[in-house]
């Protein structure tokens, strides 16, 4: 089977979904009709994190150890990651005009250039929509995953089919305790928890599952994504799916109709991937418009879509290429 696919337009399209998701929220933009009803069955971060799943599996077969493994993700996660920081902080540190506590901003910033970045002190409370950069929350989730990945799908690779499917269920049960968790909980735990693999854990590992069975599922999908495109709005709209963190049927109909169409047309694959810009730098657009006071206006989604895209596409080619060099060095 050709490699070839059109995955990075799909990653492409899901952070636009986010970026476009939050801006209309936190913007108060009236959302558009025709555009906000594809958004809404086109989920962003579940399929971020399932292609992220899917594509993890070649990257481990290659690696030559753990410690390889984990070096290659370093590379492709944190050299962007911190220039987004090092970006946001100083446009917060512009536009914010409230007491700081500077030992609080001191590890606020350690904690977005970590592992830690779904806190944020009281005195940024203030700044934005709250939340500086809230859409780096996927990428504590991320990382966990990365560091998980590695002994899971070694383990289960090339083990029989049962044996993943009860995996899967496995971590399909883990993930559905979220609610009791958060239900019987102090709020603090239950966010916290939140923030942890656990509640998206089954997500990833049906990514995996996809990852190992790749040669012999992409050809039905290629031929049938249509049917699973069908099996998704049936799935939205008949009142029938179950949600753990996100609804289970549809997001699993979802990522096979997007694997589908993605290895179906590789024509309309874009050649550089500017998805993990989009995703790491929508936000401190919106904080900033927010606080500028532009809020309410249509226009403003045009301003956040070019300016994300300016940031992600110069992070892409600049400190992204050169992540993408360190990545390859033996």
């Amino acid at each position: 089977m050709g490699g070839a696919d059109c995955l990075n337009t799909i990653r492409l399209l899901a952070a636009i979904e986010v970026l476009y998701g939050h801006a209309i929220v936190h913007l108060g933009i009236v959302d558009n009709p025709i555009i906000g009803g594809f958004i809404h069955y086109f989920a962003g971060v579940p399929i971020f994190f399932t292609l992220s799943g899917f594509l993890m599996c070649g990257s481990i077969l290659r690696s030559n150890s753990y410690k390889d493994y984990l070096k290659k993700r370093f590379w492709r996660i944190y050299p962007e990651l911190w220039l987004a920081v090092l970006i946001e902080v100083i446009v917060l540190l512009i536009l914010y005009h409230q007491p700081i506590s500077w030992p609080q901003f001191s590890l606020f910033i350690f904690g977005q250039g970590t592992i830690f970045q779904f806190w944020t002190p009281d005195c940024l409370r203030a700044y934005g929509c709250g939340c500086p950069n809230g859409a780096l929350w996927t990428i504590t989730v991320l990382i966990q995953f990365y560091i998980i990945a590695y002994p899971i799908y070694k383990y289960l690779h090339k083990k029989k089919f049962v044996v993943w499917l009860l995996f899967f269920v496995a971590s399909l049960a883990v993930s559905s305790l979220t609610p009791i968790i958060k239900g019987n909980t102090p709020e603090i735990v239950g966010k916290l928890y939140e923030a942890t693999i656990l509640p998206y854990l089954w997500m990833f590992i049906l990514a995996l599952m996809l990852g190992e069975y790749k040669e012999q599922i992409i050809p039905f999908l290629k031929k049938y994504w249509p049917l699973f495109i069908l099996a998704t709005l049936l799935a939205r709209n008949c009142g029938f799916d179950i949600r753990v963190s996100y609804l289970v049927l549809s997001t699993i109909f979802l990522i096979l109709s997007v694997l589908g169409f993605g290895y179906r047309f590789p024509i309309f694959n874009v050649k550089t991937d500017i998805s993990y810009g989009i995703y790491i730098y929508h936000m401190t657009v919106v904080n900033a418009l927010i606080a500028l006071g532009y809020r309410n206006d249509y226009t403003l989604m045009l301003t956040v879509f070019i300016a994300t895209v300016i940031f992600a596409w110069i992070s892409t080619k600049t400190v992204g290429q050169w992540g993408l060099k360190m990545k390859k060095k033996k």
